[in-house]
């Protein structure tokens, strides 16, 4: 490999749009396991609560389960009233970011690879990590690219790039980068 790679990327619309709502969703779905767990203990909770049992509505015990299982239902409500609000902002700040970058839509976005860091330029920033704190990810087609620590993430894919180069980029995060599980 070169000592020192610059790629360049040329702007889609439709590809920007469409992994930019992927990786939103990507998000929310590695919570959703916790969103099931909820939505079992409530219905757990509630089900014991409300069991017809004699002698058994008598004791506390049965009104402790049916608050807890409210709770947990009040709970998975405030999930999902958070999930469309975040969705409904993210959708928009998707539409100003493709805006903002039809705007800019003559100056090119570069990637550039060395043996120490990677960098990624476009008109509005450059971003630079060093190997060491960046990650990638494959999720179906798409390359997810975590810089300072996961602090920072850029989605591509293949159609993205021209000829060789998303062979290249994948070569330089396997070879000096780690890869996320």
């Amino acid at each position: 490999m070169n000592e020192f790679m610059k790629i360049e990327l040329s702007f889609n619309e439709a590809l920007e749009r469409k992994g930019q709502q992927f990786f939103f969703q990507y998000v929310w779905k590695k919570s959703l396991p916790g969103l099931k767990k909820t939505i079992i203990l409530g219905a757990l909770f509630l089900g014991i609560g409300f069991l017809p049992l004699e002698g058994f509505d008598e004791n506390p015990i049965p009104h402790i389960f049916k608050y807890i299982g409210f709770l947990c239902v009040g709970f998975l409500f405030l999930l999902l009233i958070q999930y469309f609000k975040s969705k409904k902002r993210a959708y928009k700040l998707i539409e100003e970011q493709i805006h903002d970058f039809k705007q800019k839509d003559r100056e090119p976005n570069f990637i550039i690879l060395d043996m120490n860091n990677i960098t990624i330029e476009n008109p509005f920033n450059t971003i630079r990590s060093i190997w060491d704190k960046t990650s990638y990810l494959f999720v179906d087609q798409y390359l997810i690219v975590n810089m300072l620590n996961n602090r920072l993430c850029f989605i591509f894919t293949e159609a993205e790039f021209k000829e060789n180069d998303y062979q290249t980029l994948k070569d330089y995060l396997q070879q000096y980068s780690r890869k996320e599980n």
